[in-house]
This record gives structure tokens, sequence and C-alpha cells, in this order.
């Protein structure tokens, strides 16, 4: 199933390489030039969103548990 997922952190921190390289831990074959990024208006947060797809809910679960347990990530949708 294809999944769409927009991460929010800090601008402070480097939050394409913290979102790529958690994906890349649960997808193989992920490619890190489909993730997007875009600063908040005010400049303090960033988004970084990406499609891919997942094959089980099983592989669901654990990145979404791994996206949670990131301190520098504050919102997952």
């Amino acid at each position: 199933m294809r999944y769409p997922l927009k991460v929010l952190g800090e601008a402070s921190h480097p939050m394409q390489t913290i979102v790529a390289e958690l994906l890349q831990r649960h997808i193989d074959d992920f490619d890190m030039t489909s993730l997007t990024c875009r600063l908040s208006a005010g400049g303090k947060y960033i988004s970084v969103s990406a499609e891919f797809t997942l094959h089980s809910k099983e592989q669901v679960n654990r990145l979404y548990a791994d996206l949670a347990a990131c301190p520098q990530i504050k919102l997952v949708l």
C-alpha cells in the first residue's frame, strides 16, 4: 500500500536527514530524492513529506514507533 507521510520538527535540526534515515531503516528501496521539505512562514519549523510503499501492518507499526521515539520529531501526520 502507498502511504503519505508528513513529519514536523524544528528547523534547527537536520530534519530531512533524520526522516530519511528512519525511512531507510524500514523501506529497502526508499528513494531519498522523493522527500520534499517546506519551511514554516516564521522559519522555526520544517515539514518533511514523503510517499512510499509498505507491505505489512507490522512494517507500518514499526516505522511509526521509530518516528514517535525520535525526540527531534514534534508531529507525524
